[in-house]
């Protein structure tokens, strides 16, 4: 996983292999053939006004006392033919021949077209509604209207375990088998998808939240990928598969992936239906998968993290603020204001969420010492520091200042209700008392965790009032709906504020999310939309030590146009 992800990252692919139908794929002599036979349906009820050719394929060894496996196809026109990426009747024949495959049975079919409304007029597609909607309409399609009649009409007789029965398909064909099994396990037990399209073309982006969070069901799932598939609009193919893998590795799923180097093609998956199909049907093997430790690097803090003989030091002063906003809540907040501040002159600012994390002289990443360093260097402007815990309940604060009560909802919660605690309260109370520049241009905003994916919100809510985010480790995972931002990020008006991300390749797996995965998606929806942003990739975990040692130079970049300026 760690090698496709550093794949993905940096765009470094082998060369495009030359995907071609196998042996399997080829007839072969003295191998019985299947029927294959055509049929049209039109007089949909699912998807009404709708008609669509279908196929089926029976093999030559099939016998209607002995219930046969089942693999249904979409865009069935395209794996039933002779010539194609797949062959899956020439496939079928051969690997049923030598026993390497159950008697299948296969049924092909098309998605549905609406005919023109008056004569001349083309038809209109109803692929994308059919396939890429999460919802349970297409499977019922299949299992209660389309298969029941054919079934009758050419007497085939299914097994009833659902192990027995797969559905495979390409591209938005491909989220819709993974659609029909997840809401019908109690017929389909098998997915194959092919570059499937686990995108927010409509809505398909959450089946990874949606398997972290829900019970496992019982189904075994073969996903094909390639790693020069689409990044557009609807989102990055190969990330957004990444994460569906994650997620099926973290739930405990019988799953593999296949990784090719082709783009958005149906050879690779065509290349390796044989063995797709095989293991889609063979009994599960036995994992006894361990991971090795990781190697965790030490990340040694520079001299601009240390105290230098003859820089000023600026002043910490600690403040209790009470929330209307956060009705009932109160939190502990700091204010450092460089040796240089005048207060003829609007000083920027800079917020940090769990300030607490932040103010340490002797920890990972020591604030007010780099604003003393790069301040009197000139290498960021001279900038007054506010660091805010989140708000807790209750008269005594927790010890572990992490573990305020409100912590998660204020962090985690898209929205602009935190943004307007900053703008409303928080920078009002710092103000009366300091030269506040009130220019987007002049506040920056920065946060670790939960705290990262807070200060993302507040510059994404506000970016007339913030320009510029450091985003440490940050949380976009579904703890409340963070996962959202690279699908919005990428079908919204790109927002004129500088992104600084900072993650770790030994960050978190948990229920919430894959937190590697989750950046490397924000990266990607950044780079789609051409923001201002960067981005730094570390060998840590979900702590401030890599954060904290890159500091100087995120804040140098970050301030840069500033910087300039002056």
């Amino acid at each position: 996983m760690r090698t496709i992800l550093f794949l993905l990252l940096n765009g470094s692919f082998l060369a495009a292999a030359n995907y071609r139908p196998g042996p399997d794929a080829q007839r072969q002599e003295g191998v019985p053939q299947g029927k294959v036979i055509q049929g049209d349906w039109n007089d949909c009820k699912a998807f009404p006004g709708t008609t669509r050719s279908y196929w089926v394929y029976i093999p030559a060894q099939y016998n209607p006392k002995q219930p046969a496996n089942l693999m249904v196809f979409q865009d069935g026109g395209g794996f039933v033919r002779e010539n194609g990426h797949t062959r899956v009747p020439i496939v079928f024949d051969n690997l049923i021949h030598r026993k390497e495959l159950p008697v299948t049975i296969g049924l092909f079919v098309n998605p549905g077209s609406v005919p023109g409304a008056e004569p001349g007029n083309q038809p209109r597609r109803n692929r994308a509604f059919e396939y890429d909607t999460v919802s349970a309409d297409y499977a019922n399609f299949i299992i209660e209207e389309i298969w029941p009649v054919v079934a009758k009409q050419h007497n085939l007789v299914i097994a009833k375990e659902p192990a027995a029965r797969a559905i495979c398909g390409n591209s938005s064909g491909g989220i819709a088998t993974f659609t029909a099994a997840w809401h019908r396990p109690d017929f389909f037990g098998g997915v194959i998808s092919h570059i499937g399209s686990f995108t927010n073309i409509r809505g398909g982006y959450v089946y990874p939240a949606l398997i972290r969070k829900s019970e496992k069901k019982n189904l075994r799932v073969l996903l094909q990928e390639g790693l020069k598939d689409l990044d557009n609009l609807h989102g990055h193919w190969p990330l957004s598969n990444a994460e569906v893998s994650a997620a099926l590795r973290f739930k405990g799923y019988d799953y593999k992936i296949v990784w090719g180097d082709d783009g958005h093609s149906g050879r690779h998956g065509g290349a390796i239906f044989p063995n797709s199909a095989k293991w889609i049907f063979s009994a599960p093997e036995a994992k006894n998968e361990i991971e090795a430790k990781p190697k965790i690097p030490e990340f040694k803090l520079t001299a601009d993290s240390e105290r230098q003989p003859d820089v000023p030091r600026g002043k910490v002063t600690q403040h209790i603020l009470e929330s209307d906003i956060f009705k009932g809540t109160r939190r502990e907040y700091s204010v450092y204001v460089p040796a240089q501040y005048r207060a003829d002159r609007p000083a920027c600012v800079m917020v940090f969420q769990d300030g607490h994390a932040y103010l340490k002289e002797d920890g990972d990443v020591r604030t007010t010492v780099v604003f003393d360093n790069l301040i009197h260097k000139g290498e960021m402007p001279v900038t007054i520091g506010i660091f805010v815990n989140p708000g807790h309940r209750g008269e005594a604060f927790p010890e572990n200042r992490w573990r305020a009560n409100n912590r998660s909802f204020e962090y985690d919660s898209l929205g602009d209700q935190y943004a307007r605690f900053l703008l409303e309260e928080l920078l009002p109370a710092v103000g009366e008392k300091y030269n506040l520049s009130d220019k987007a241009a002049d506040c920056a905003i920065c946060g670790a965790s939960s705290g990262g994916i807070c200060a993302f919100t507040v510059a994404w809510e506000r970016p007339d009032a913030f320009s510029k985010v450091y985003s440490m480790i940050g949380s976009f995972t579904n703890i409340r709906g963070g996962h959202v931002y690279p699908s919005w990020i990428r079908k919204t008006a790109r927002k004129p504020v500088k992104v600084f991300l900072q993650a770790g390749r030994h960050d978190l797996d948990n229920a919430h999310g894959h937190w590697p995965l989750a950046n490397e998606q924000m990266v990607a929806a950044l780079r789609f939309m051409n923001w201002d942003y960067k981005f730094v990739y570390g060998d840590g975990q979900h702590n401030l030590k890599h954060g904290g040692a890159i500091l100087p130079d995120a804040l140098r970049w970050l301030w840069a146009d500033h910087v300039k300026k002056n």
